[in-house]
């Protein structure tokens, strides 16, 4: 199973392991890297007269491969180490992002977007699993929110490398081929304080996928939101008029409003019911687009929309995966890791492709209309499940363990008094 923890002063009473501190550490990096690629794709070869939809599908290639990667994440965990795998993933993936520059031909691009997804979702998953399994379950609300926070520092770098040094040269690709390198050594540092498990999963992979339906499909919406946002919102800035200096920066205030809100949500998700949380999170995202497109005309409203907009929703992700990480144990856990990761990485497939034909289409409308609706449906999903599981209570706090690795079902009932029914 898991390491026994190892406290880092303070750290310790915040449910912060040493093993969970370094796999942060990790994708800090990591996501400075991840959020600098789409953007810098998306404006290089638009610049070049390439369109939307072309661009949409180049970015969907990364997600295509995450979801032939998930799969087998967890056995390949088993088989090569927890912290060997994150740092041979995360030194390709370096290797791999200069040739985004270097490679002229659109058509090339495709198979390198495809390792470089493999290798980014090895990475994600297992550092979520890294985290998770060695956080006490009384705190994973919070340490999955501190997770978010800082990981969303990482993701609001990456624009911001292309405000400061351009989309027209190799630098940026560069400084982010860097960026991976030093990502590596978290890992390396901390690799005797990865865990290990020897069980195989209880349940097929796609039994995971159905387990908890308001994590898995809540995180569907948020991937596609956020590729998209990472890969369009640039683009969509300059079609309602903004320079390329507002309109990179686009990106940065969803990714700030990541940083603020997370903290707080996560708290907030281990006193009350975690649906409430994420039938809140849905409709301010849906209502987030709605204003966005009211200020759309003006850069600074604009902006500040988004940062809400972008908290509320990364709060799905943070919540669900706390949500999620709570009923599961060892290679268990790391399958219902990897399944979140796979509805993650088909949000990151379909939203790109989605999105980038509605702003063929209509390219001011385009990107709040998808995403709205989106998020609209999402809402509707969980309040369903809350008026037909209104009656039904869950802890939470993890269940016994032969309760957690048995994979309940969203309505398997048990009662905890900070939250009243199931989330």
């Amino acid at each position: 199973m898991t390491r026994e923890f190892f406290p880092i002063g303070w750290f310790h009473h915040l449910g912060l392991t040493r093993g969970a501190i370094a796999a942060m550490a990790t994708m800090v990096t990591v996501g400075v890297a991840v959020s600098l690629l789409p953007p810098l794709l998306s404006l290089n070869l638009a610049e070049r007269g390439i369109s939307e939809r072309t661009i949409g599908l180049l970015v969907a290639t990364i997600a295509l491969a995450s979801l032939g990667i998930t799969p087998v994440a967890s056995r390949i965990a088993g088989t090569f180490g927890i912290a060997p795998v994150i740092m041979v993933c995360t030194i390709c993936a370096a290797l791999l992002m200069p040739f985004a520059w270097i490679i002229q031909s659109v058509a090339l691009l495709f198979p390198l977007a495809l390792l470089y997804g493999a290798a980014m979702t090895l990475c994600f998953t297992l550092s979520e699993y890294w985290i998770n399994a060695v956080t006490p379950d009384h705190r994973r609300g919070l340490v999955m929110g501190i997770y978010a926070t800082v990981l969303s520092l990482g993701f609001a770098v990456g624009p911001a490398i292309i405000a400061l040094l351009g989309s027209a040269s190799i630098l940026p690709f560069l400084v982010g081929s860097a960026i991976m390198l030093i990502s590596a050594l978290p890992a390396f540092v901390a690799r005797d304080a990865s865990p290990d498990f020897s069980e195989a999963p209880s349940r097929p992979f796609a039994a995971f996928i159905f387990a908890i339906p308001v994590a898995t499909i809540g995180v569907f919406v948020f991937a596609m939101s956020e590729q998209s946002g990472f890969a369009f919102l640039p683009l969509w800035g300059r079609h309602l008029g903004f320079g390329i200096e507002a309109a990179v920066l686009l990106p940065s205030a969803m990714v700030l409003g990541n940083v603020i809100f997370q903290i707080p949500l996560g708290l907030l998700a281990d006193r009350i019911d975690r649906r409430a949380v994420l039938l809140g999170c849905g409709l301010l995202g849906a209502g987030g687009m709605a204003a966005a497109w009211a200020v759309s005309d003006t850069a600074l409203p604009l902006m500040a929309v988004l940062l809400l907009w972008g908290g509320a929703s990364a709060g799905i992700y943070t919540v669900g995966l706390a949500h999620l990480a709570s009923r599961f144990t060892g290679a268990n856990l790391a399958s219902a890791n990897a399944a979140f990761i796979f509805c993650y990485a088909l949000g990151m497939l379909v939203g790109p492709v989605v999105t980038g034909d509605a702003m063929t289409r209509a390219p001011t409308l385009g990107l709040p209309l998808v995403l709205g609706t989106a998020f609209a449906l999402y809402a509707a999903i969980v309040a369903l499940r809350m008026v037909t599981q209104r009656g039904e209570h869950a802890s939470v706090a993890a269940p016994p363990a032969d309760g957690r690795n048995a994979l309940p079902p969203e309505s398997a009932a048990s009662t905890d008094p900070r939250s009243g029914t199931r989330s």
